[in-house]
């Protein structure tokens, strides 16, 4: 069984296509994605749009998927460190979403477990507390961060997302982050995915990189000019400014 491995795809369409194009023709059985599908980048009802039609597609919701689905904060200071510009910013792709889209959106869980070829896999945007609230982690977790964070979780494998860094660690658990499909930061034109194998009572680990059309995207960010772009560019596409 091969199993692609994508997460936080944050609105970004052309990167999504690159990496779904090559993951199929690599012949992954199923395409797993961690989450935060929405936000940051220009693209909200198309990402929606393209990722709803993936066959045997495996996902779950993200905090970005909470802020659509669940709540936003209204008032800076919050929980979320969300400023006024950034809760703008999600009003406005938030408007972008159809009726069709945003039901996709609902129907997808927070953390979703299976088994596959004996091996018990946990999928998750990141740890929780026990009032559904993403806790904050460390860039480059060790084993035992890990451990910490997803205790509540019986798993052999666990696939996460939400800090965009890659972390891949192999040991009596395999936790997997594959790092963040949409949102390169100063790899800028990279896109990341990976692949989990699972054969023969073995599991192996692939990670994908891929080059993009990454100013395509800019500039669509540019055209635009949606709320809170330029903070977007610099910090999730690596846009300098002088």
């Amino acid at each position: 069984m091969r199993l692609g491995v994508i997460t936080d795809i944050h609105n970004n369409l052309p990167a999504l296509k690159v990496v779904i194009e090559k993951l199929q023709q690599l012949d992954c059985n199923k395409i797993i994605c961690c989450g935060d599908i929405i936000g940051i980048g220009p693209y909200p009802e198309g990402t929606v749009q393209y990722l709803m039609k993936i066959p045997n597609l495996i996902a779950v919701r993200g905090n970005h998927e909470k802020y659509l689905l669940d709540k936003m904060p209204a008032e800076y200071p919050n929980e979320e460190n969300m400023g006024y510009e950034e809760m703008k910013h999600h009003k406005w792709e938030h408007s972008l979403l159809s009726t069709e889209s945003i039901d996709f959106l609902k129907k997808l869980p927070y953390q979703l477990s299976f088994i596959c070829e004996g091996y018990s896999l946990s999928v998750i945007h990141y740890c929780m507390d026990n009032d559904g609230h993403y806790k904050s982690g460390k860039m480059n977790p060790t084993k035992k961060d890990l451990n910490k964070m997803f205790a509540n979780i019986e798993a052999d494998i666990v696939l996460y997302g939400h800090n965009h860094n890659r972390s891949i660690y192999k040991g009596d658990k395999f936790y997997i982050n594959v790092g963040s499909l949409g949102c390169p930061a100063q790899d800028k034109n990279i896109v990341r995915a990976g692949i989990l194998s699972i054969e023969n009572d073995t599991v192996e680990f692939e990670a994908i990189d891929l080059e993009y059309d990454a100013d395509e995207v800019i500039s669509a960010i540019d055209e635009i000019n949606y709320p809170d772009a330029e903070n977007i560019k610099k910090y999730f596409y690596g846009v300098h400014y002088d």
